[in-house]
């Protein structure tokens, strides 16, 4: 296989997990949560840091809730030999991407392609992520994506089946996302505003092309709270140690502001 291009990787985190609390009296990140000894973020960033090429990184995450993902990315933030950025995102996923474009822009202006991932999907793996590379390396932008093999109707405003849908052209989208570097950020700058799925939709609304590559069942993400084993006696435990984890993921982020001069203010 020829070399790959530089990349950078956008994780998606700054959701509220809504459904995935739905009813619960503790609400807490799915993206925190285990899966057999390491977070749902952890296993959804790890894979990409395994890619010959990967020249950047940003983790997207709620308004003040840096510490907790720094916690969550166990010991992949003590990786310092690229910029390691994780900012707060937006009020839409279409806003929390945009950031992360272009905080890379100027720590890493150097990136040919970006890869685009739900924090939510911990089961990705390097062989799908360099195949969806290596694809968008040729057509500018490329997704994993699985046909759909059940039968597929529309429903009607009543609640009842108005009509069966043709599936032979229909597929699922998955992540990661890889497009051009230079296109996905014209195409967010162009779409300010705009309540988008997903990055597809923008790329191609900017009049780019993007084709798909055969994924995975494996690569599913997590949605409700029966996706995750033992789910419930983790969110006591998490509550539990949350504290003890913040006062060492502040001195984390104290020292990644003075690397990449992202620095806040300081508490009054």
């Amino acid at each position: 296989m020829s070399s790959l291009p530089l990349f950078a990787a956008v994780i998606t985190a700054a959701g509220s997990s809504e459904r995935f609390n739905r009813n619960r009296d503790i609400a807490v990140k799915k993206e925190y949560l285990r899966i057999d000894g390491h977070t749902v973020l952890y296993r959804a960033s790890e894979p990409f840091f395994e890619i010959p090429g990967l020249a950047a990184i940003c983790i997207t995450c709620p308004e003040g809730g840096e510490d907790e993902t720094i916690i969550a990315l166990e010991d992949l933030v003590n990786v310092n030999s690229i910029p390691f950025l994780i900012i707060p995102g937006g009020k839409t996923r279409q806003e929390s991407v945009a950031k992360a474009l272009e905080s890379i822009a100027k720590a890493a202006p150097e990136v040919e392609y970006v890869a685009i991932h739900d924090g939510a999907r911990p089961f990705i793996t390097p062989d799908l992520i360099i195949k969806t590379l290596a694809t968008a390396t040729i057509t500018g932008g490329a997704a994993p994506a699985m046909r759909i093999t059940d039968s597929v109707k529309r429903l009607g405003n009543d609640g009842m089946i108005k009509e069966s849908v043709d599936r032979r052209n229909l597929i699922r989208v998955q992540t990661p996302q890889i497009f051009r570097f230079k296109d996905i950020l014209e195409a967010h700058r162009k779409a300010t505003g705009t309540e988008a799925t997903d990055d597809i939709e923008l790329y191609t609304a900017a009049g780019f092309a993007c084709s798909v590559v055969q994924g995975s069942d494996e690569n599913r993400k997590i949605t409700y709270f029966s996706d995750i084993p033992d789910a419930e006696k983790q969110v006591e435990e998490y509550a539990k140690s949350l504290e003890e984890g913040r006062r060492s993921a502040k001195a984390n982020r104290r020292m990644r502001e003075l690397m990449y001069g992202f620095a806040e203010e300081e508490e009054q």
